[in-house]
């Protein structure tokens, strides 16, 4: 019961970002949607921002998993690279209210940010790290800088793309996304 409850305010949660905004969520609101009180989702989540806090973590690993799939299916590490950014992609047009959370857009303000420094201190052992460090074995540093590289030509595309472009259009930003990917890891060799 108190699992599915847990479940339900973060449904419940993405699911009003999703129709009005990150601003329309509020405890108070989805308190009334799922016909519970205030006080009783006070007892999951101290505020909206451990809410969201949350749900940017949840996306982050959900993200994670899938890329972590994606290693068992294919041994070019140029590949993986082109599969994991469409991914991203995938991911962020398809969840687009979960990666507003992530990246702070929209109104999806969360404070919190432990999991950026999650995501890099976890350098050696991210899948996008490690199809980097095979095209490019120099050095750890190396490899993280180009690391650094990937996060801001993909994320970077994406928020840009999300926060400038009407939603129906995003579907024509793909192709220009996959070929600056595609120009990055030829670059790489």
């Amino acid at each position: 019961m108190k699992k599915q409850l847990r479940a339900d305010i973060l449904k419940t949660a993405r699911d009003i970002a999703r129709e009005e905004s990150w601003a329309a969520v509020s405890i108070r609101k989805i308190a009334d949607v799922i016909e519970y009180s205030p006080p009783m989702l006070y007892e999951y989540f101290d505020n909206k921002d451990k809410i969201l806090e949350t749900i940017r973590n949840d996306g982050f690993a959900a993200l994670h998993e899938e890329l972590q799939k994606l290693k068992t299916l294919y041994r070019s590490p140029e590949k993986l690279l082109t599969e994991f950014a469409q991914i991203q992609w995938r991911f962020a047009i398809e969840q687009t209210e979960v990666f507003q959370v992530m990246f702070n857009i929209d109104g999806a303000n969360c404070l919190s940010k432990q999991v950026y420094q999650a995501e890099f201190a976890k350098l050696n052992t991210h899948p996008v790290w490690e199809a980097l460090a095979q095209i490019r074995p120099r050095s750890a540093d190396a490899v993280s800088k180009t690391f650094y590289e990937w996060w801001c030509l993909t994320y970077g595309f994406l928020l840009i793309s999300i926060v400038t472009q009407p939603r129906p259009q995003l579907p024509n930003l793909e192709p220009i996304f996959m070929e600056s990917v595609r120009r990055f890891v030829r670059g790489l060799s």
